[in-house]
């Protein structure tokens, strides 16, 4: 990682020496900088997310963990509590940290765990983690069937970690409720997914929800979202996966993202196994870059934006290839672009050929100029989702930027004229 930092770092530095020298007023170019900045935060400031996992014995914490992630990582106890120690690992392992998880004692165990453990009770073991290490977010884990018991001393704790977090690292952190094993509700024979598709299971799930929803506002405790899921998956004897019947694991992991600081986004994003949610935020990413060559490319300055511009949509694919767990640097990048068939000469001069035309137009200039750079940009950008996180053939990445390109100076004319 720390090679592909500085990598970032230096391409980030150089756009900024670029900005810094343009010459545009004051407030502009600090406009300029304060979004460059937010790609600064995630990217070269990127780090791994800490994510506290709470719940009783057996609401399924460790299944949840093998589930994200797709691989068998967690032992899974079905009788008695297996997790000892409230601990903060690693994942995928100590050798290759992607994700750290805080994975700990269940609330409301009656039995010692099977594994080794120091502090006599969980909540004791799970204010020792947080104090010691801040979580970005905690991950409150219920299943769909133990909703309706009492769980105002589960909520009691969970806010009692939640202030010391803030009044030993000053940070409010957000809560998530993941209902699981909605797959055990009524009617217990129908095990497909989508779960929701069967009327009566999702009454039952959406009752499930609405309960935590009563139990979090009675407990005056603030909650991002209630995602019901199912994360069961088996795998074979050489850790393939058997059996998959995972539900809505993509949609908090998507939640999950958005939960946590801009500096753990991109981490979390490239150690995810789902594809839909490595598109999903790289679009992000993309809309961000966009935005940025949008509001560079508005400079009626000729020519002096050009190396801005590449070295955004350089940056963009270096964070994407990242994002999809490739190996991309900016010689590889350059070489995408040119295999698009973008004639990056030909499109400066066609862009500046736009500006002159649009001269005699008051107020118009600038808006072309801009919404230009920003479709080649957005083009681009969804090519390099389409290239690298689809593993789509180049002809498909083709089409792709052109589709985008052309969507987005469809959207851009409509703005622009009434």
């Amino acid at each position: 990682m720390k090679e592909k930092r500085d990598e970032m770092n230096s391409i980030y530095t150089l756009i900024k020496s670029q900005v810094d020298k343009l010459p545009i007023s004051e407030s502009k170019k600090n406009k300029m900088l304060d979004q460059l900045l937010k790609v600064k935060t995630m990217t070269v400031d990127a780090r791994e997310p800490r994510i506290a996992l709470v719940g009783r014995r057996g609401s399924g914490k460790s299944s949840l963990i093998n589930s994200m992630f797709g691989e068998k990582r967690q032992y899974v106890s079905s009788v008695k509590s297996g997790t000892g120690k409230g601990k903060w690992l690693w994942y995928p392992s100590e050798n290759n940290p992607k994700i750290r998880l805080l994975d700990s004692r269940g609330l409301g165990e009656s039995e010692a765990p099977t594994e080794a453990f120091e502090e006599e009770t969980p909540l004791e073991e799970l204010i020792s983690a947080v104090t010691g290490e801040q979580p970005d977010v905690f991950l409150f884990l219920i299943k769909a069937k133990e909703t309706d018991s009492r769980i105002e001393e589960d909520l009691k704790e969970l806010n009692k970690l939640r202030k010391i977090v803030k009044n030993k690292h000053h940070y409010d952190v957000p809560v998530i409720c993941v209902v699981t094993q909605v797959d055990e509700l009524d009617p217990p024979h129908y095990k497909q997914v989508p779960f929701d598709a069967h009327p009566k299971k999702k009454q039952h799930i959406d009752e499930a929800v609405s309960l935590m929803e009563k139990r979090f506002k009675e407990s005056d405790i603030p909650l991002l979202n209630i995602i019901p899921i199912c994360s069961y998956i088996d795998f074979d004897e050489n850790g393939n996966i058997d059996y998959d019947m995972r539900w809505n694991i993509d949609e908090l992991s998507t939640y999950l993202i958005e939960a946590l600081p801009s500096e753990a986004k991109l981490m979390t994003a490239k150690a995810m196994q789902s594809h839909f949610v490595k598109k999903k935020f790289a679009r992000t990413i993309v809309s961000t870059f966009t935005a940025i060559a949008s509001l560079i490319g508005a400079e009626p300055i000729p020519f002096a934006d050009f190396p801005i511009l590449t070295g955004i949509q350089g940056l963009m694919i270096v964070v994407i290839g990242f994002i999809a767990d490739k190996e991309i640097n900016t010689k590889t990048a350059s070489e995408f672009i040119a295999a698009l068939g973008i004639n990056v000469g030909l499109g400066l001069l066609v862009r500046e050929g736009v500006r002159a035309a649009v001269r005699l137009i008051p107020g118009a200039g600038l808006a072309v100029s801009g919404a230009v750079a920003g479709a080649v940009t957005y083009g681009i950008g969804q090519a390099a989702i389409t290239y690298f996180i689809e593993d789509k053939s180049m002809e498909q990445a083709k089409e792709a930027y052109k589709h985008a390109n052309n969507v987005y100076e469809k959207e851009e004319k409509e703005e622009i004229i009434p």
